[in-house]
Parts: C-alpha cells; structure tokens; sequence
C-alpha cells in the first residue's frame, strides 16, 4: 500500500497493515526512507493520494462468522494508476471506520452504470481488497490485493485497456507515501446487507475483472 520530509498521521490500524505488509514482502521500508516522494510517486497530490470521490453504495455481507463490505465508489479519474491509489486510500479509510473480516473497494468511471448489478466487468477501473487476517479469507494469500485497468473510460463509463496487478511492494510504497487519509464523499448512498453461504469462496473475479 517514512519520508523524512513528509508529516504522516499513521492509525494505529494503519500501522499495523504496514507492518503486515513488510513482513510478507521482507522488506525493510528502507527504501521508501531513502528515495525521495516524488522518485517514487511523481508530484501533485493526486499522484500521491488518489483523487477525490463519491460513494455510491456499500455492501455489508455476512459470510459465515465473518463480515465482508463492498463499497462501491465513483471518481473522474482518466489514469490508472491514480484510480488505483484513490481506491486504496478509501480501503484504508474503511478499515479505520468499519470493523469487518474483509474490505473490497471498487471504483467506477463517474460515467459508469447506475444499477449494482452491472458495476462489474469492464465497468471498474480499479480495485482493492484488504483483509487483517488473510489466511481467514478462502482465495486470499496476501493482506492486499489491488489492480487497475490502464485504459481511460469511454463515454459508457467502461475501461479498455491492460489490466495491472500491483505488487505488495508497490502497495507499501504507495500507502506510505500519502499524506491524506480521507474516504469518499457519501451522499447517503445505498447500504445492503446479504447473507452468503458458509460454504462460498472469495470469487474475486465475479465482482472484479
């Protein structure tokens, strides 16, 4: 998902996901201590922090003991790899404000579909999952997962394009970087809860690419 000329406000959540983090990457986080911001990130704020965006609805589902949300969230975003890093900004932001077994983040052109049905497929240009405790999750290996088309959106709000699956390393490097924490704008959007089958799978695909 320290620079020495940055002021981070790390949660303690947060912190202990970053520590998770370079723990299964084994690495030290030295490099992110000693190669500039902008060497890694490029400048402006929406290469560091993602773009702002607007919440559109949020699943909660219970699977088995287990809770899972979904949140669904639109942004005006035409590169990848800053809809990526705005939709693990609103993960990280999720996961201070819900207690859950695991957070999923997918984010659509502001063009994209109206109906939740049809948010999947070519209509996400980028998304998240984090879980705490991965191994809890069946299909999930890591704490994150997080991929992105390279595409722009069309004019149908779908994406085109290569479809890009960050390393953890790049994970971290990212989240460690930011310097705004924020979620989404919420104008009161849709809240669901489902009940899914102890049995079910993390079927990332049916509701990813």
């Amino acid at each position: 998902m320290k620079l020495p000329s940055i002021s981070l406000r790390l949660s303690r959540k947060l912190t202990v996901v970053l520590a998770g983090v370079i723990v299964l990457t084994g690495a030290s986080g030295a490099a992110a201590i000693l190669v500039g911001r902008d060497a890694i990130l490029g400048p402006g704020q929406e290469n560091i922090s993602g773009a702002a965006c607007t919440a559109v609805a949020t699943v909660r589902i219970r699977q088995g003991d287990q809770t899972w949300l979904r949140k669904y969230v639109r942004a005006a975003v035409q590169d990848g790899e800053v809809r990526v890093k705005t939709a693990l900004r609103v993960v990280g932001a999720l996961s201070n404000e819900e207690n859950a077994d695991l957070y999923q983040v997918i984010l659509l052109d502001t063009a994209g579909p109206l109906n939740r049905a049809d948010m999947r497929g070519r209509a996400i240009g980028a998304e998240v999952l984090f879980s705490r405790n991965p191994a809890e999750i069946p299909g999930m290996s890591a704490p994150f997962l997080a991929r992105y088309v390279t595409g722009k959106p069309g004019v149908n709000g779908e994406f085109y394009g290569e479809r890009k699956e960050l390393s953890l390393v790049e994970i971290r490097d990212i989240v460690t970087a930011m310097d705004e924490r924020s979620g989404c704008a919420d104008p009161q959007g849709e809240t669901v809860s489902v009940e899914q089958s102890p049995e079910a799978s993390l079927d990332v695909a049916a509701h990813g690419y």
